[in-house]
């Protein structure tokens, strides 16, 4: 247990912490993360009115989160790093096979949410009820600080600062 929290603090380390939330250097960092778990990142135009989603099947060998650069500003940091972190949620979630949050969590995600983000809220009312939790959980992240994004998808995908290093080599 001591080597995981040193590892990840030693990951999390080698990214230097912006003083902004959802600056272009928490997407850059949050986007080679991604990419280290295997997921392919790419900017596409979309149907509907989604500005991101994420895709994954292991038949199909698809791995893959697309950005709908057609419904997102991509000159908008807040913009993209709420949709990359909300993505990177879903990853999470793949990598784990199940939620990225304890159930004993979910009264105070829908709290969070309802409070700080009430039009989450409303969105999550027209979810079926197999689906709430988990796009609940990908809304709250979109709230959190860079760092518990990053941190999220270090633990839930165990990415290794070897992992990091093989993926820039590519």
């Amino acid at each position: 247990m001591r080597y995981l929290i040193a590892l990840t603090t030693a990951v999390l380390a080698s990214f230097p912490l912006s003083a902004m939330a959802g600056s272009w250097k928490d997407i850059n960092q949050l986007s080679v993360l991604v990419q280290a778990t295997g997921t392919e990142i790419v900017q596409s135009n979309c149907e509907g009115s989604n500005l991101g989603y994420y895709e994954y099947n292991h038949d199909k060998e698809v791995d893959r989160m697309t950005l709908c650069i057609d419904k997102l500003n991509m000159k908008d940091n807040n913009a993209v790093w709420e949709t990359l972190a909300h993505e990177s949620t879903h990853v999470a979630q793949s990598c784990l096979n199940d939620y990225v949050f304890e159930a004993k969590y979910s009264p105070r995600i829908f709290r969070t949410i309802r409070a700080e983000a009430p039009h989450y809220a409303r969105i999550l009312e027209s979810y079926a009820s197999d689906d709430k939790l988990t796009e609940a959980e990908a809304f709250y992240m979109e709230l959190r600080p860079p760092i518990e994004v990053k941190k999220m998808i270090i633990d839930a995908c165990g990415i290794t600062s070897e992992r990091i290093d093989s993926f820039k080599e590519d």
